[in-house]
């Protein structure tokens, strides 16, 4: 990366209340090529992360209050802070934490300032407002009930459906506003710009192929292997790992093609891993830790759970699953989650889970970047297992 480090970047000035001492080092830094790929070991306290992490998002409320339209509708003000507080925090903040871990692990210490981690804080929040946006209208597609232990934002009595879908919109733009006012003097804010709106397409593409999907009720020849694994590297790997993984190395100005190349593919196995646990726990997952009461079963989707079960189904299991998958009805929702267990999946689920562990720890192992290995190393431990 060959970036002019004079004349326009000794003015540059990020986001709010930048000094121009900061603006200066953050310019100096962005002017460097990428730095060696040795690195000792860093850690990354989640809970102490997680606390400075929540604690940036009334700023950045604030800063996007500031935006002309609002002062002219304090009404419209007011309904934005209660949309974001109501649908953008509340969760795991994976995403978000994500992109902080990705650049803090990375960056050479020297580097790591309040003014960097500010940046860093508002590019995962930006990546939170996007799992909102696209949660806010999922839950929508879905017909979902509830959202971390709370009704769905279109099912809350003072939001109702016309004003959610409106909502997911100012969701949406808001991350527009955030990197404009954070990063639009910057030289990677046109490089930020591209990755959410590449995010959202392909995201959009994994929609679309999960709603085909469910849409051929009783029909599963489209239940493979093969489709299953688009629907996730559409859906998930993308939003939920590359883009905060990719950017947070934008950051610390460390996202070479052999780096990009890392990203994709670790991505790409991490989201595998986390989509295969996400179908699970959708059915066997325990309501009271996951907040949300799955849908997968009555919604006819294309799981990882159906398509194992297609494929171990005889004649009899395949009529029974014929018969009740795609149904609301609960004695038929029972039945499918009968059928699975008859067929051992819970076992196979495990067994699996851990196989691919074990893949992604073997690819991690051939990355030459040290610091890279550490990151993903400590993303793959975050995944696995988990139980919501």
């Amino acid at each position: 990366m060959n970036i002019c480090r004079k004349s326009v970047f000794n003015v540059l000035v990020i986001g709010k209340n930048t000094t121009p001492t900061l603006a200066t080092d953050f310019t100096v830094r962005f002017g460097r090529r990428f730095w060696s790929t040795t690195m000792s070991t860093r850690s990354f306290d989640i809970g102490k992360e997680k606390k400075d992490f929540f604690n940036a998002l009334p700023n950045i409320i604030d800063n996007l209050a500031e935006h002309p339209k609002f002062q002219e509708l304090p009404i419209a003000k007011e309904w934005m802070k209660k949309v974001i507080n109501g649908t953008v925090p509340g969760g795991k903040a994976s995403r978000g934490l994500t992109t902080v871990m990705s650049f803090k692990m990375v960056e050479q210490p020297e580097y790591i300032t309040k003014e960097t981690i500010r940046l860093a804080h508002a590019l995962g929040w930006c990546t939170e407002f996007l799992q909102a946006y696209c949660v806010v209208l999922d839950d929508i597609v879905d017909g979902s009930l509830t959202r971390r232990g709370q009704p769905c934002w279109y099912r809350r009595e003072d939001v109702g459906m016309a004003h959610a879908v409106n909502d997911a919109t100012l969701i949406y733009y808001s991350i527009h506003r955030i990197l404009k006012n954070y990063f639009e003097k910057s030289p990677i804010y046109v490089k930020l710009y591209q990755a959410f709106n590449e995010t959202l397409f392909n995201t959009s593409f994994g929609q679309f192929l999960d709603i085909r999907g469910s849409e051929h009720k009783k029909r599963y020849e489209s239940f493979t292997r093969e489709n299953y694994e688009e629907i996730i590297k559409y859906k998930t790997a993308y939003y939920t790992y590359k883009l905060p993984i990719s950017i947070g190395l934008m950051l610390a100005n460390k996202y070479s093609e052999e780096t990009k190349s890392n990203c994709e593919d670790i991505s790409f196995q991490l989201g595998k891993l986390f989509q295969i646990q996400d179908d699970y726990i959708d059915c066997f997952g325990d309501e009271s830790l996951t907040g949300k009461k799955g849908t997968d079963i009555q919604e006819g989707k294309c799981t990882w759970l159906a398509v194992n079960a297609l494929e171990r189904c005889n004649k009899n299991n395949r009529a029974v699953f014929a018969a009740c998958y795609g149904s609301k009805e609960p004695a038929h929702v029972e039945r499918i989650k009968q059928l699975y267990t008859q067929l051992k999946l819970p076992q196979f689920y495990k067994e699996e889970e851990r196989q691919m562990y074990n893949n992604v720890v073997h690819k991690i192992k051939i990355i030459s970047s040290q610091a890279e290995r550490e990151l993903f190393n400590r993303l793959l431990d975050m995944t696995y297992d988990r139980k919501k």
